[in-house]
């Protein structure tokens, strides 16, 4: 529907927020703007079950960091109950600490770091969701193509083990199975288990099959040596050239060149790495006008919030200690943070998907 770059540049826009900012004005309308995404483009994905179990995940997390953090951080004036403490102390070094002064401060920011921790969870199965797997993996560049295997089967993990867990789930209900406790993990486990070791081997077997990473001939072990070297000499130029830029400001050109010439050595060895590795294409992927848009507006936002962390970090910032105040709401901020309900507004409707 939408292009992997669209994609990927949606993925940016929604995680820069979660990363620069803990105000959770901006992390609720960004949840909001996600879950918009999901149930209007997402549900009709084959893999859109994994979402809900993500969601109580999600949850979970956000609901532990809120209990956790008041628990163990007794700072701020507003205090709202007092519990008694609990120490663990081997060797009368204190290593754990519970209960005592339990502030508004520290629930709101444990609150708030839960809420974070649960929008990058969000965020990343949404986008598991929406993009196509396949050509995710090849716009990797051609010379990572080995990583981008590693990636593309890591990013495929979750939602085959939601598959999984979902059929074993099914299976058991048909035969009467109920799920009442810790008990009854291990009828969902070593299933479970058997089905992603027997996926492995296939995966395995099949990459095998293909000729992948086949190639051990000498010549083939001399040149990847050479670009090892390359790459190793490469590296070392841009570290001393961001070194002798920092300590001899006298001389700062001298860095300046050994890092540009690091940089170049190094452009050019991932180009001809890419170049050994041969590529084709059944069907390209066909950027259209609903891309641009989404792009540009992906963009926007990306601007936006690093505009503000460069020149106005503290309208990004949520600090309760030590007294508890409102984070301030900027409207433009809010604006960047809607960025990811773009492809929604611009998904063509039933009928004109051609277009």
């Amino acid at each position: 529907m939408y292009h992997t770059t669209t994609w990927l540049l949606w993925l940016l826009a929604a995680l820069l927020p979660t990363m620069l900012t803990r105000n959770p004005f901006y992390l609720i309308i960004l949840l909001l703007a996600v879950a918009v995404a999901y149930s209007t483009i997402g549900r009709s994905s084959p893999m859109a079950a994994s979402w809900g179990l993500l969601l109580r995940v999600g949850l979970s997390l956000a609901a532990f960091s809120a209990l956790v953090n008041p628990l163990t951080v007794h700072h701020g004036d507003t205090v709202l109950l007092t519990l008694p403490r609990l120490s663990l102390r081997p060797g009368g070094i204190i290593l754990l600490e519970l209960g005592g002064r339990i502030t508004l401060e520290a629930l709101s920011y444990g609150l708030v770091n839960g809420l974070s921790l649960m929008a990058i969870l969000l965020i990343f199965a949404t986008f598991n969701v929406l993009v196509d797997h396949h050509q995710l993996l090849r716009s990797i560049p051609a010379f990572l193509y080995q990583t981008g295997v590693v990636i593309s089967i890591a990013i495929a993990f979750v939602p085959q083990m939601m598959a999984s867990l979902q059929e074993v789930r099914e299976a058991q209900t048909i035969r009467g199975h109920r799920f009442r406790g810790i008990r009854d993990l291990l009828p969902l486990f070593m299933p479970l288990l058997t089905s992603g070791l027997e996926r492995a081997i296939q995966l395995a077997e099949s990459m095998e099959a293909r000729g992948f990473g086949g190639d051990v001939s000498h010549s083939h072990r001399k040149q990847e040596l050479a670009y090892k070297a390359s790459i190793a000499l490469s590296l070392f130029g841009l570290l001393a050239g961001m070194f002798w830029y920092g300590y001899f400001p006298a001389a700062r050109w001298v860095g300046g060149s050994m890092g540009a010439g690091g940089l170049l050595l190094l452009v050019w060895t991932l180009r001809a790495m890419g170049r050994r590795v041969g590529r084709s294409r059944y069907r390209r992927e066909m950027w259209r006008h609903r891309d641009t848009l989404v792009s540009a507006v992906s963009l926007l936002s990306l601007a936006v919030f690093t505009l503000f962390w460069l020149l106005g970090r503290r309208a990004l910032v949520f600090y309760p200690y030590p007294r508890f105040t409102l984070p301030t709401f900027n409207p433009l901020l809010g604006l960047a943070s809607l960025a990811p309900v773009a492809p929604v507004l611009t998904t063509p409707k039933k009928g004109k998907a051609g277009l």
